[in-house]
């Protein structure tokens, strides 16, 4: 591997883990304060898109919606973005995902 991959990936690694905690820091926010949600749900999408366009350079948004329909009845993403965002906050993610790729 050249030193120019290896940067690459450490690059993506990094902007991964700051996409993800972005998307964590907003869904505690909406979590919170459910007040907020409608003034988060674009940073909310924004994040998980971000999150999903690196891990997938083939993303679509019939794959995003698939993956968010995989989050409804799989508990383990469930348990990921509740334990880390706060109980509910997975319902969030499935609702702005959905609304936001309706339009």
């Amino acid at each position: 591997m050249t030193q120019a991959q290896t940067d690459a990936e450490e690059q993506n690694y990094n902007k991964l883990k700051q996409t993800e905690a972005n998307l964590i820091r907003n869904l505690q926010a909406a979590v919170k304060d459910p007040s907020k949600i409608s003034k988060l749900s674009n940073a909310i999408f924004q994040n998980h898109q971000d999150w999903l366009k690196v891990i997938m350079p083939n993303y679509s948004e019939k794959i995003h919606l698939g993956i968010i329909n995989g989050y409804e009845t799989d508990e383990r993403y469930q348990s990921y973005y509740d334990d880390k965002a706060g109980k509910g906050a997975t319902k969030i993610l499935i609702k702005v995902v959905k609304d936001h790729l309706a339009k």
